[in-house]
């Protein structure tokens, strides 16, 4: 079953990588990111590595933020490395090493003072395993930062998405539960996640990222994120059908200037090896 849901991913994540870093709120939650490693451990020459890079966000920042410090990035998808290290051509940024890998099968020979995970745990089958694996990666006084979003994050989009999709054939969208905790939405979630991985929690805080954007904008968010496996399951009549009752129903949420809210609201969670006394 993992297999099949990290080849989804694979699958899904490649067809959106020309798009995915032109979405705002992962650079403002990248920014997000390089202070709380700034609050704990400044900008020296910190070893980091970031897993699920995708077209690298994260470690861009980090690393255009930190010249001093190294950096590995790894996502699964090639679509996206191969957008992350143009990015990082266009930045001349060379303190990166991107690497084709699997998050849930690593193979690094390295020890990090920071690892960094941004929007990810949420989607693998077994997050309590990886990110106990990532733990191991540390040196001894490192820490793991993740993000998740929180349950109001996209809300307004969801509650009208997710049954259309159902609505029109996709068995994904009929298979996914919104209300599972492995969302890692709610800081109860969190918690139970890091019992699991037996992590020791240092902090968990939430931040609020949001912006108007038009239905339009909406819509290319939706084909350019994790809804795309989704949307690729539909037939082009039922893909047409569907962004057509999509749009009527965002319409009826937009404002004056016919923009609707997008929240993005997002934990920030750091957590180190659990000392076992």
């Amino acid at each position: 079953m993992q297999e099949k849901e990290q080849d989804y991913a694979k699958k899904t994540f490649d067809a959106v990588a020309h798009k995915y870093d032109e979405i705002p709120f992962f650079k403002i939650s990248a920014r997000n990111v390089v202070e709380i490693i700034g609050k704990y451990k400044g900008e020296g020459t910190l070893t980091v590595l970031d897993v699920a890079c995708g077209t690298g966000n994260v470690v861009l920042e980090c690393a255009s933020c930190m010249p001093r410090a190294s950096f590995d990035a790894v996502d699964i998808a090639e679509g996206m490395l191969e957008k992350a290290r143009d990015n990082a051509k266009v930045q001349k940024l060379d303190n990166i090493h991107f690497h084709l890998q699997d998050v849930t099968k690593l193979a690094l020979d390295k020890k990090y003072d920071v690892i960094t995970c941004a929007y990810a745990l949420f989607f693998l089958p077994e997050a309590d395993k990886v990110l106990q694996d990532l733990v191991l990666l540390l040196k001894p006084d490192g820490l793991v930062i993740f993000t998740s979003f929180t349950e109001k994050a996209f809300k307004v989009s969801n509650e009208i998405l997710l049954p259309l999709l159902v609505k029109h054939g996709s068995n994904s969208a009929k298979e996914y539960d919104m209300t599972k905790w492995e969302n890692l939405k709610h800081p109860k979630d969190i918690e139970k996640l890091c019992a699991l991985a037996e992590v020791h929690l240092v902090e968990m805080q939430s931040k609020e990222i949001r912006y108007g954007m038009s239905i339009d904008e909406w819509w290319e968010l939706m084909n350019n994120t994790g809804y795309k496996g989704m949307l690729m399951e539909l037939s082009p009549e039922d893909y047409d059908s569907l962004k057509q009752e999509y749009f009527m129903a965002m319409f009826n949420h937009a404002d004056m200037d016919g923009e609707v809210e997008l929240v993005a609201d997002s934990w920030y969670v750091v957590v180190n090896i659990t000392i076992l006394s």
